[in-house]
């Protein structure tokens, strides 16, 4: 579930970097409002099943959230490459979720090389 919610994030600040308001918008409510959405069910997720990963990708998209406000109310020009750059990282998180669903962590043949 929380994937779908991820996707429906990017989607929306993906929006928010095509249409680049000058000022604040919809836009940027709506990419709060996803990414914020997308935080509550990794919560209800983390809250049935505590794992490490869990807390880390709650960790990420709350940083996003910042940095989407940041956007929305700037204290001079809106950050845009940072939006740009929190979009990626949002979207790395999601394809390592997708990509390593059922891997524990620690097990990858990069972490076990001596």
């Amino acid at each position: 579930m929380s994937e779908s919610l991820g996707w429906e994030a990017i989607a929306a600040v993906d929006q928010l970097l095509e249409d680049r308001p000058d000022k604040v918008g919809h836009d940027f409510s709506a990419a709060t409002r996803r990414l914020a959405t997308w935080r509550d069910a990794l919560v209800q997720r983390q809250r049935h099943s505590p794992a490490r990963r869990d807390n880390s990708a709650l960790e990420r998209v709350n940083a996003a959230i910042s940095v989407i406000l940041g956007g929305q109310f700037p204290l001079g020009r809106v950050p845009w490459p940072e939006i740009a750059r929190v979009r990626q990282q949002l979207h790395e998180l999601l394809r390592d979720e997708v990509d390593q669903p059922a891997a524990p962590t620690g097990t990858s043949a990069e972490t076990t090389r001596s």
